[in-house]
């Protein structure tokens, strides 16, 4: 199974690397690598490397009169790679943001079961994979991510808006005719929100729509972010739609709320006033679908829960929010509840 992936991570050979380590680059912090992955195994665990060749030193002489014609972006090859696979089999992408404590290896394997566990509707995956130490030390490792998170949030911005540019094209002839979409998980929530703020400076505040649909799942994020500017407020701008997907009963957010000083997250008990969002954000609690014997922490069921599952793929096939038949709308709180089967 094909995996594509972009990092900012610390490769193990700087000429042709065969794995990515848990440090930024040192090259620096928005410095981003591109490749693909073939990932096998029954738990989807193995997995063979195709680092696109990247060369950006042109030499001082060229680059004092701007003549970049030397470079090699992997970027480019890569993205090329994906929009002849999203043409020819008439298939969207989706980009992947993981969370917190993922390794490059986590990372690859999560993604892979992703694009499994979503097979109903075919799509070209691309993981974006941020530093994450893995420390056994759990409130360490906590506070290390969520750094490691907001600044690799330049570097996500970067690569988001380069493969939104390239696959919309810049000439008629080049548009491949397909959606992009963007999930994100746990902290890959928080991560977004520095790539959306990074975004959103380097346009001056005029934000084009680049997504078709965000989703996001189990936000590591403050309940208020959709109020305030600094956060995810004008978030919606950048998608034609936005799903959240959120469990009261999510041990790991609670943990998070609780023990580490957070203010209550977003995707716990959701947004603090769900009434006030734009008519193009959702807000599905799936709580009542939840189970603890197949998620234990209830933290993995946009990859593990069925109804789940079927509420994604009717999303993303274009139906009405209204009409999707896994979910219950709540007028009273302007919120979907996902219904037991």
């Amino acid at each position: 199974m094909k995996i594509y992936f972009a990092t900012n991570r610390d490769p193990n050979k700087a000429a042709a690397p065969t794995d990515f380590g848990s440090r930024f680059s040192a090259s620096g912090l928005t410095d981003l690598r591109f490749g693909s992955a073939e990932v096998t195994g029954s738990k989807f665990d193995k997995y063979v490397l195709d680092v696109a060749p990247e060369k950006l030193d042109v030499g001082l002489d060229k680059a004092l009169v701007k003549d970049l014609s030397g470079q090699v972006l992997g970027s480019r090859k890569v993205f090329e790679e994906m929009r002849a696979e999203m043409v020819v089999n008439k298939q969207d992408c989706m980009v992947f943001i993981h969370g917190f404590n993922v390794s490059f290896k986590q990372a690859l394997q999560r993604c892979a079961q992703l694009k499994h566990f979503y097979a109903g509707r075919p799509m070209t995956w691309l993981v974006f994979t941020w530093p994450s130490d893995g420390s056994m030390l759990p409130f360490k490792a906590y506070a290390s991510d969520r750094d490691d998170a907001r600044a690799s949030g330049v570097a996500l911005g970067r690569g988001l808006q380069k493969l939104a540019g390239f696959l919309s094209g810049t000439r008629p002839e080049d548009y491949c005719g397909q959606s992009v979409h963007l999930m994100t998980h746990s902290m890959g929530g928080y991560a977004l929100r520095w790539a959306f703020q990074s975004i959103r400076g380097g346009s001056g505040g005029n934000l084009r729509r680049l997504l078709e649909h965000i989703l996001m799942f189990a936000p590591d994020e403050d309940d208020d972010a959709f109020e305030l500017e600094h956060k995810l407020q004008a978030l919606p701008d950048m998608a034609r739609r936005l799903s959240l997907y959120h469990n009261a009963g999510d041990l790991a957010l609670v943990t998070s709320d609780v023990t580490k000083g957070n203010p209550d997250r977003l995707g716990a008990a959701g947004p603090r006033n769900a009434r006030a969002l734009p008519d193009k954000v959702n807000v599905v609690d799936c709580e009542p679908v939840t189970s603890r014997k197949l998620d234990p922490d209830g933290h993995g069921y946009y990859c593990l829960n069925e109804t789940v599952r079927q509420d994604v793929l009717a999303l993303l096939s274009g139906q009405a929010p209204v009409d999707i038949k896994t979910r219950k709308y709540l007028p009273e709180l302007r919120t979907y509840r996902l219904k037991k089967a």
